[in-house]
This record gives structure tokens, C-alpha cells and sequence, in this order.
């Protein structure tokens, strides 16, 4: 190996070590560190409840000044009132995530998760990036 540039040396180091941790890298581990772009972050948590308080869109940080949109409570006994209240909070959700969008956001994750003090609550959080400028 000493016949080898460092940089085929490093290359090949690191191709063994993937392949013996059987990771793929992500596209800004490979570029060196002055290719690599620096983002912003953003998430969007919609949490549903059967109480109205509890039912909104968590924004972190604040886009456009808001930091929270109020969304319909998941509780009608009636099946069709409460397709009706998911669908409108599934309009409010994909609403802002248009405009989110529109405004340079690229969605990168979603994931479900958990409130442990409440079995009524779903939670669905949204991660998003932009490119710093």
C-alpha cells in the first residue's frame, strides 16, 4: 500500500470500513468539508386529540410568525363527523406544508410518535431543510 497515493489509501480505508459496517454514508459525508452544505431545519408536529386543546400544529421555530395552528378535535362518535374533522385537519396540515414549500422547505422525515401521559393523542412530527444562504 505504501506505492498508493494517501488520498487512494484514505478511499480505500474507507470503503473497507463501510463494507465491515455495512453503512452506506450520506452524500455530504463523502463531499470534503468546504463542499458540504450547511442547512436550516424546521418541524411541523401535528398533534390529534379528542380535546380541542390539545389538537394543533406544533411549528419550531416560527415560520411566517406562527408557531402553532389550531386543528379540529378528533371526538365525534359519529364515524363520518369524524372522517369529516380528520380530513379537515389533513387540509390545514397540507396547507402549511405547501407553504412551507413554496418557501424553499424540503421535507425530509416524518415519524410517528408518542405522548406517554396520554393513549388519546396521536402524534406525527414532519422535519424539514433549507439550504442556508
Amino acid at each position: 500500500m505504501r506505492f498508493l497515493s494517501p488520498l487512494i489509501t484514505r478511499g480505500l480505508l474507507l470503503a473497507g470500513l463501510l463494507l465491515a459496517l455495512g453503512g452506506r454514508p450520506a452524500a455530504a459525508q463523502l463531499l470534503a468539508p468546504s463542499q458540504a452544505r450547511a442547512y436550516d431545519f424546521l418541524t411541523v408536529t401535528m398533534v390529534e386529540s379528542t380535546a380541542k386543546s390539545l389538537s394543533k400544529l406544533l411549528i419550531a421555530p416560527a415560520f411566517n410568525g406562527r408557531t402553532e395552528i389550531q386543528l379540529d378535535a378528533v371526538a365525534a362518535f359519529i364515524p363520518s363527523t369524524r372522517l369529516d374533522q380528520l380530513r379537515r385537519n389533513n387540509e390545514v396540515l397540507t396547507q402549511c406544508l405547501g407553504e412551507l414549500s413554496a418557501a424553499g422547505w424540503e421535507l425530509i422525515q416524518v415519524s410517528p410518535a408518542t405522548l406517554a401521559t396520554d393513549k388519546d393523542v396521536s402524534v406525527t412530527r414532519y422535519l424539514l431543510r433549507k439550504a442556508k444562504s
